[in-house]
Order: structure tokens, then C-alpha cells, then sequence
């Protein structure tokens, strides 16, 4: 089996939600002090508190796409930060919440 990356083309993009792709990094920055444990109360993650900013800010957002915002992020924080992520749930773990 051949990697289409090392036959020299580009992977294929499995990502196809561009409105989600749009306002991720905007997204991401007002949830991510969420995930850092110095933000923290009593020694657990705010990270419910994300769900709560999304959909403030982004009310066009259906609960699935806040939700996916969230996970994403959690993963990506996870990734950037292993050493201050222990603290956090996995990804999978989460569930949407509603308002």
C-alpha cells in the first residue's frame, strides 16, 4: 500500500465543514483558558464554561457544531500542552451540553 504523500500528491482534506474550519481560530482562543489548569477552580478544568462562551458568541452554531468546536480544541490544547493536561478528561469523554 502506497502513501499518497509519498507518491508526491497532497493527502486528501477529510475536514469538510468550512464554517466550523472559518471560525476555529477565533473559537479556539476565547475557549482555550478553559483548558489550562491555573484557570482552574478547586482543581478542575472550566472547560464546561467553553460551551457556555460558544454559544453566546457564535448563536448561529447548532449544540453538534459547539460540541465539535470543543472537542477539536480540547484535543488540540492537549496536544500543545501535555504536560498541563492531565487534569483534563479525554476527548471522547466529553458530551454535549445543553443550554
Amino acid at each position: 500500500m502506497t502513501d499518497s504523500t509519498s507518491a508526491g500528491r497532497q493527502p486528501e482534506e477529510r475536514r469538510s465543514n468550512s464554517k466550523l474550519r472559518a471560525l476555529f481560530d477565533t473559537a479556539y482562543t476565547m475557549i482555550e483558558p478553559f483548558f489550562d489548569p491555573e484557570q482552574g477552580w478547586g482543581g478542575h478544568s472550566l472547560e464546561h464554561l467553553a460551551f457556555r462562551v460558544l454559544r453566546e458568541n457564535f448563536s448561529e452554531l447548532s449544540s453538534e457544531e459547539v460540541h465539535t468546536i470543543v472537542v477539536v480544541a480540547h484535543r488540540i490544547y492537549i496536544e500543545r500542552n501535555p504536560s498541563r493536561s492531565s487534569h483534563l478528561r479525554r476527548p471522547d469523554e466529553l458530551r454535549p451540553q445543553t443550554l
